[in-house]
């Protein structure tokens, strides 16, 4: 099972205080479905300062 992003913009969410990011989560069995993935903004805020330390032409997973 995989997840792909959505070509749709993600959404913050002021009032939850989080972010919601449109996917596509593939089964194994060739299902797919649509959904949202929901990231806290601090978890959003983490993912960026990994990057930024990383730089980005680099893995920064």
């Amino acid at each position: 099972m995989h997840a792909t992003p959505s070509k749709r913009d993600a959404r913050y969410d002021r009032v939850r205080d989080r972010v919601t990011v449109p996917v596509t989560v593939h089964g194994d069995d060739g299902m797919s479905v649509e959904t949202e993935m929901v990231l806290h903004y601090a978890q959003l805020g983490r993912l960026i300062e990994r990057r930024d330390r990383c730089g980005r032409t680099e893995g920064w997973a």
